[in-house]
């Protein structure tokens, strides 16, 4: 343990610790806050299910004795000025067995004594109350403020306990008291149906409804009484006693004045949290216009602090815990950055004594780095000007016999620009009456019937005048035999057909003369000068023909050196690309131990230097990996067998680094074709990292999919990327050429993927809005696949 510097590590230990500290505790303050809240917004939950509870049983009572009425009223009761007691017992024991949840149901005559009731036994069943049971009910409130009523007004009273004969019930027996005055047809005033309702099944549902933990229920009347409380000794306590000490304006002074001012909300008092909600029953609430006053309870739910706090007491051991395992973890974290310190101030010392060998090690790769770069680009160039300066014109062209590349004799032949050829085909500037001769060998030639032909024939310059040229036309093959281009080699020879049709008509005027000569019995009309002129001519025009063909001649074996030269430049590509990525890769790992040692001493200016080595490392690597590939795609030898393309995708893209952000989707009809597997790969590697790389918005979207027709597969790989300008469209394709020239791209991968797919006899292009996206497409023909 020596390398533990006690002042380093306590100079870090103790502000971590703290920090983690006060982080996990303001991390359980929350959630006991939030738990707190919870409870809170349950309680208030459950207030407001009270209210709808209340407020549905007196709507249900304002119902009820509308019906009462509205029945004592179709049934003759209201004819007679006294109605007959023996009926109205009958109609109203008849109405109380119907709904048993009333106390009493009585008809009240206009003096306040009870002309019928009938009450419910312990059995629950109704029962007739004797006349000599009856009581004077005219000093009892509900009465007199009963008489005041309207017309179909409907009075409810107080919530309070029932009392027989001035006597309060024991057990208490809280009762809500509903009633609705009588009248005949003359429309005088009878009487009062008052029905008492037995409430205590619905103080019990509204003390258990919700068995909220931490809390109970208690309510209240307007004035702040305990009509339902958890100290029974407080229920109705305004009834039983003269005292109003124990009414919330006294017992809780601060929560009654703040549920005077609001209709809902919540009161800390102590070791309690009060939440409170005002019910309101009026004509609005119940739905009924025939009442005509307001009524108030107040719903409380009294949550106990305390208990709650108990509960939470667990979350001080899990605080305490986590503190504690922190405090160890962040100990060993400190501890294991000043071992891995020590072993690297130790590497440091060693990479030192290295650095000057680093250095020369540095300089001499990068001299011959620069050597095999340069001899590189002038093979590239020597191969070029072969090729551009031939004596003869040269072209490649498809299968369809449209020019994709033209070397400078065949234009200045044609006297068309390069860009003017490659939209055009042979037969554009091919004579009429050569035409079909001409397409007749051509496709025989894609038949495989031969392997080359040769013709003379007439072409149509772009000034409209018509020359002579002797075609040699072959194919290109690649290493499995399949047809790459077809090659063009074209001589002007329109002097010597000139010449050669001179000669024709010199040889009529000559045997014209020797006739004319025989018919004058000239012995040799050789002999004279003139004739012997016109015969040296023709004599210098055979020979000058001769000249010709041996010119031919040559240009074939110029041709068939030039393939040679190509096969050596790609062996040296080969060779070029192994022989140098070995000594980058040394390089490139020297330069990060530098750059990764901490006790590394460079300046700035070096660490800048450095960071440049290692770019132009990287760019290096991949511009040779990039050439590599590309030399190597038309290898003969690379075996051919099916390829399921699903496979292929879905193993790539586990394989590749794809940023979270963007989303890859497949087509499950992704077909099987026959190739080689190394070739194919590219294509999709290439065109899917092009994908990638062109995306800069948060969120990406690569579509990989096929569309089968007769003759061919056609893929596509779409993005919602940046776009490509059109003028590009063509550039992209190009060795060595990319839209934005980053450093970072080596202009390479879209040319493997050109090159891969016209060995397949494929197509490949570009379709692109700029900010919208790009689709690349190329297809595979289904006859390669046979």
């Amino acid at each position: 343990m020596k390398f533990v510097k006690t002042n380093k590590l306590l100079l870090f230990f103790i502000p971590l610790v703290l920090v983690t500290y006060l982080g996990i505790d303001n991390y359980y303050k929350i959630i006991t806050q939030n738990e707190l809240e919870i409870i809170k917004n349950s309680a208030e939950n459950d207030l407001n299910a009270k209210g709808i509870l209340i407020n549905e049983i007196y709507k249900y009572l304002a119902t009820d004795i509308d019906i009462i009425d509205w029945q004592f009223n179709t049934t003759g009761f209201n004819k007679d000025i006294h109605p007959k007691r023996e009926k109205l017992e009958d109609f109203f024991l008849h109405f109380s067995n119907l709904q048993t949840t009333y106390d009493q149901v009585r008809f009240i005559d206009t003096l306040g004594h009870e002309v019928v009731r009938v009450d419910f036994d312990s059995v629950n069943s109704a029962k007739v109350v004797d006349s000599i049971n009856l009581q004077d009910k005219s000093n009892r409130y509900y009465f007199k403020n009963a008489k005041n009523l309207k017309k179909n007004e409907i009075y409810f009273s107080n919530i309070d306990l029932n009392m027989d004969f001035g006597k309060i019930e024991i057990p208490y027996n809280p009762v809500l008291r509903v009633a609705k005055k009588t009248y005949n047809v003359n429309n005088k005033w009878t009487g009062l149906i008052v029905v008492n309702y037995f409430i205590s099944d619905i103080f019990n549902k509204l003390s258990n409804q919700s068995n909220l933990k931490y809390t109970s229920f208690e309510l209240n009347t307007s004035e702040g009484f305990s009509l339902i409380s958890k100290d029974k000794y407080k229920n109705f306590s305004h009834i039983t006693t003269n005292s109003d000490s124990l009414a919330l304006k006294n017992t809780h002074k601060q929560l009654w004045q703040n549920i005077q001012q609001n209709n809902a909300g919540s009161d800390t008092y102590k070791d309690v949290i009060y939440v409170f909600n005002k019910l309101t029953i009026n004509n609005t609430s119940l739905k009924n216009s025939n009442y005509k006053e307001n009524k108030t309870l107040i719903l409380i739910h009294k949550i106990d602090l305390k208990q709650v706090y108990k509960s939470q007491s667990i979350y001080n051991f899990y605080k305490w815990l986590s503190f504690i395992l922190s405090a160890i973890l962040i100990l060993f974290i400190l501890i294991g950055i000043q071992y891995y310190n020590n072993r690297i101030r130790i590497q440091y010392k060693e990479l030192q004594k290295k650095n000057i060998e680093l250095e020369g090690l540095k300089n001499k790769t990068q001299k011959n780095l620069n050597i095999k770069l340069d001899e590189l680009k002038l093979t590239e160039r020597k191969f070029y000007s072969i090729f551009n300066n031939a004596g003869i014109g040269i072209t490649l062209v498809d299968l369809k016999g449209k020019p994709e590349f033209t070397n400078k004799k065949l234009l200045d032949i044609l006297g068309y620009s390069e860009e003017e050829m490659t939209n055009m085909t042979f037969a554009d500037f091919t004579h009429l009456d050569d035409l079909n001769t001409d397409l007749e060998k051509f496709d025989k030639l894609i038949k495989r019937e031969f392997d080359s032909y040769n013709i003379e024939k007439r072409y149509i310059r772009k000034d409209k005048t018509v020359i002579w040229g002797d075609l040699n036309v072959s194919l290109l093959l690649n290493k499995e035999n399949e047809i790459i281009n077809v090659i063009g080699a074209v001589t002007d020879i329109t002097d010597r057909k000139d010449a050669q049709k001179e000669s024709k008509n010199l040889k009529k005027v000559i045997k014209s003369l020797n006739y004319i000569a025989n018919v004058l019995n000239i012995d040799s009309i050789e002999n004279s000068s003139e004739i012997n002129e016109s015969i040296n001519l023709v004599k210098q025009i055979e020979k000058q023909s001769d000249d010709i063909l041996k010119a031919n001649k040559a240009r074939e074996e110029l041709l068939k050196n030039l393939e040679h030269k190509n096969t050596e430049l790609n062996n040296y590509a080969h060779i070029v690309s192994h022989d140098l990525k070995t000594p980058l890769q040394s390089v490139y790992t020297l330069v990060n131990w530098i750059e990764s040692d901490k006790e590394n001493k460079l300046t700035e200016e070096s660490e800048m230097y450095t960071q440049l080595i290692l770019e132009n490392l990287e760019r290096m690597e991949s511009l040779i990996t990039g050439i590599l590939k590309y030399s190597s795609i038309d290898n003969n030898e690379m075996e051919e067998y099916d390829i399921n393309t699903l496979n292929l995708v879905n193993e790539l893209v586990k394989l590749m680094v794809i940023p979270k952000s963007i989303e890859i989707k497949v087509d499950q009809n992704l077909p099987t074709i026959k190739g080689n597997k190394h070739r194919i790969l590219q294509v999709f590697q290439n065109l899917l990292q092009n994908a990638i790389k062109s995306i800069v918005d948060e969120k990406g979207e690569i579509e990989i999919g096929v569309t089968e027709t007769p003759q061919f597969w056609k893929f596509h790989i779409k993005d919602n990327g940046k776009g490509i300008e059109e003028r590009y469209f063509k550039k992209i394709f190009e060795l060595f050429q990319s839209v934005d020239d980053s450093e970072t791209k080596s202009g390479i991968g879209l040319s493997i993927v050109k090159k891969v797919i016209q060995l397949y006899k494929g197509e490949v292009w570009v379709e692109s809005e700029v900010d919208k996206g790009t689709i690349f497409y190329f297809t595979i023909p289904k006859e390669t696949q046979n």
